[in-house]
């Protein structure tokens, strides 16, 4: 019996937003959550932001929570503050497009062999890996992973190597969302990932090879002839924060286009 009011609907799920400084979409974001999510309750887990980020996050029945350890610390505490059987990662620069979102992903789900449903961006046609930008997990799964409290990047490494080793399928759904991709275009954010792959990965070939055919995936998915001439040269920043990761791993995300 739910001693805190009505039963929730059945299906419904706690929604996690890990944010920084995330005024500029988060506005957007939150009200898609609530319109297109059967959502039970909203956590946002603030690296405190100093924008206004978690006024906005108030004003749509989120719960805030601060903290100042990283984003593997911050990802680590929203699924613990969470309790729906599954739970939905939403990144803060994301727009949900697709209402029977939750529901495909939660029959999805009815199969065991499932780890995760990733929603993917509209128009995007290439798929890949285990973003969070909209992800369903069982929760019980989900928080038995280990992630590095201290982790500032490439925190899904860890969700990966565990559905290696469970044998588990992730599965995607398509049109999902609109992402406004808030740190892509920063300066040094290529860097900056190098730099998390070499940290969470170690020094290891498939790691490498797997961001570059992630590198390759994003720019096609854009269908801009530009973007794919650009795919070498992002990598080829990847790999200088890959292997000078004492340069690179400790930019705070507002130093990232400087």
């Amino acid at each position: 019996m739910n001693e805190t009011g009505p039963a929730e609907p059945a299906g419904s799920i706690d929604v996690l937003v890990c944010t920084f400084n995330s005024a500029r979409h988060l506005e957007d974001c939150l009200r898609s959550a609530r319109a297109m999510l059967p959502v039970r309750r909203l956590i946002v887990v603030d690296r405190n932001s100093t924008d206004g980020t978690q006024a906005i996050a108030r004003r749509w029945g989120a719960e805030v929570h601060s903290e100042e350890v990283g984003l593997g610390y911050s990802r680590r505490r929203a699924i613990e503050l969470s309790s729906t059987p599954f739970v939905l990662f939403l990144d803060s620069d994301v727009v949900v497009r697709r209402s029977d979102f939750a529901a495909h992903a939660l029959a999805a789900m009815e199969d065991p062999s499932t780890a995760a449903v990733v929603g993917c961006a509209e128009g995007h046609r290439f798929l890949y890996g285990l973003p969070l930008s909209l992800t369903l997990f069982r929760r019980e799964w989900v928080f038995g992973v280990e992630i590095p409290s201290s982790v500032q990047g490439r925190e899904t490494y860890y969700i990966q190597r565990r559905v290696r080793q469970d044998r588990l399928r992730v599965r995607y759904l398509t049109d999902a969302y609109l992402h406004y991709g808030t740190y892509r275009s920063l300066r040094h954010w290529p860097e900056f990932q190098g730099a998390w792959v070499r940290i969470t990965g170690g020094l290891s070939v498939r790691e490498l090879l797997y961001s570059g055919i992630v590198v390759l995936l994003i720019q096609m998915n854009s269908r801009r002839a530009r973007n794919l001439a650009y795919a070498p040269i992002f990598y080829a920043k990847l790999l200088r924060g890959f292997f000078r990761p004492e340069r690179w791993r400790n930019l705070d995300r507002t130093e990232l286009s400087s």
